[in-house]
């Protein structure tokens, strides 16, 4: 069966979206081979394109390239420059995150005002398979290992984010665009394998392919039987502890969470569509019966235990203590309002950075991307030089007789993995205290 006969037969997914249709065109041959099978379909559609403005006179190009395409084709052509670079230094992100929130913001701005239903990206196969490796090495559990969603909302939009080539493999597309003659452009930055994504591209994947000339299809189903698994365990969870469908207020009774073979992996479950990290699950998996025990997650959501009732509910306003600043492993300087924190990869030099305002942590204990937030109830680290003895950061501060207001604006570097790596001003984790001939130093200005 050709491409363009499984395209049709996989598009069919989404027949309860009524067309026109945005297709998000980079320019790349994933996207061109997305935009020609759209136009032989004959499904009504629309063209948008972001200039990231990150790669000179070739962003221009590709901007060009793509809007000279959609006037061929005579459809509608929607494009927007951003200063990419800009916003990541603002909001102390990575390139490739800011680039992320800015682009699919703006998808679903025209799409809502120019009446685009639903969001086509031209992710395939391969990326699929890529980002649960990149997911499973960093750490995840069912809910990274289901890959990519082939549908999904599109955050506080009206439209849907769909994924048609998610069955395509990228060899099947190259094959495509040449059978059919298609032009397309080259971004220099996917041949450097300095990026998680490339390398696993570049390197992991043909390896495994030697194990198992099959792999991206049988990977691929893989994926699909967790997905199953993924949204079967959540129902089934919801409905045992009578979790509402929509985002909202609930109570659960401990009695039924601790019922349950892992009360740990089913609050990781039910909590993380309300912003509520894996750590923070598992501190509230070990303090069910501790009545006072409270959490607030990233999208300002709160949690608290109390008599035997585990109560979650929206919080109002933007509070500074649920404020969370994402740190790639690209990002060099990240600003906040007390200073600026600078990041150092190189050579391990003695003596050892004083842990106050600067540390030196094992650059191979680091998982991306870092969060930087402030304290909540229920933190605990490993200090320096307490012989790995946990202690909650409740208790860690008292010891130190810091005040409420001053814990307020304390701000905590955790690892991707949940793990605090910093009490900025304070000590950092045993865990991460540097064991070979290399370090990152972390250095905090005020």
């Amino acid at each position: 069966m050709n491409l363009q006969q499984r395209f049709l037969d996989h598009i069919g997914q989404f027949s309860h979206i009524s067309p026109p249709f945005l297709l998000a065109v980079s320019g790349g041959v994933d996207s061109v081979v997305l935009l020609h099978l759209f136009r032989e379909s004959g499904i009504p559609f629309g063209v948008a394109h972001c200039n990231f403005q990150l790669r000179g006179g070739a962003s221009d190009g590709d901007e060009q390239f793509v809007g000279e395409m959609a006037a061929e084709m005579n459809v509608r052509f929607h494009s927007v420059r951003f200063n990419t670079g800009e916003k990541a230094g603002a909001e102390g992100i990575s390139v490739q995150m800011a680039a992320r929130e800015l682009r699919y913001e703006w998808f679903g701005r025209i799409a809502g005002e120019f009446g685009y239903n639903a969001v086509a990206t031209a992710h395939h196969l391969n990326d699929n398979v890529e980002t649960v490796l990149l997911h499973f090495t960093r750490g995840t559990g069912l809910t990274g290992m289901r890959g990519i969603r082939p549908e999904r909302e599109m955050n506080n939009q009206a439209c849907r984010l769909v994924r048609p080539l998610l069955f395509a493999t990228k060899s099947e597309l190259v094959d495509y665009a040449v059978e059919q003659k298609l032009s397309w452009r080259e971004d220099a930055s996917n041949a450097k394998d300095e990026y998680s994504r490339n390398y696993i591209r570049m390197h992991v994947v043909p390896h495994l392919e030697t194990l198992n000339s099959n792999f991206l299809q049988t990977a691929s189903r893989n994926i699909t039987r967790m997905r199953e698994a993924r949204e079967n365990l959540e129902f089934l969870i919801k409905t045992c502890l009578n979790i509402p469908g929509e985002i909202g207020e609930f109570t659960i009774p401990v009695e039924k969470l601790r019922a349950l073979p892992s009360p740990h992996q089913a609050l990781s479950t039910v909590l993380q569509p309300y912003g509520f990290s894996e750590e923070q699950s598992r501190q509230l998996s070990e303090n069910l019966g501790n009545t006072g025990f409270e959490l607030v997650s990233e999208n300002g959501c709160q949690l608290m235990v109390n008599r035997g009732t585990l109560h979650c509910q929206p919080v109002s306003g933007t509070e500074k203590n649920t404020l969370v600043i994402r740190v790639g492993p690209e990002d060099l300087m990240v600003r906040l309002d007390e200073g600026v924190l600078f990041f150092m990869a190189g050579p391990f030099m003695e003596p050892l950075p004083d842990g106050r305002e600067s540390v030196a942590v094992e650059p191979g204990r680091l998982i991306y991307p870092l969060i930087l937030r402030h304290w909540q109830p229920g933190d605990r680290f490993q200090p320096f030089g307490m012989g790995g003895r946990f202690q909650k950061l409740q208790d860690y501060f008292t010891d130190k007789k810091v005040s409420r207001s001053d814990k307020e604006r304390i701000w905590i570097l955790e690892n991707g993995d949940g793990a605090i790596i910093w009490v900025l001003g304070y000590r950092m984790d045993e865990r991460f205290r540097v064991t070979g001939n290399q370090a990152v130093l972390i250095k905090f200005i005020q």
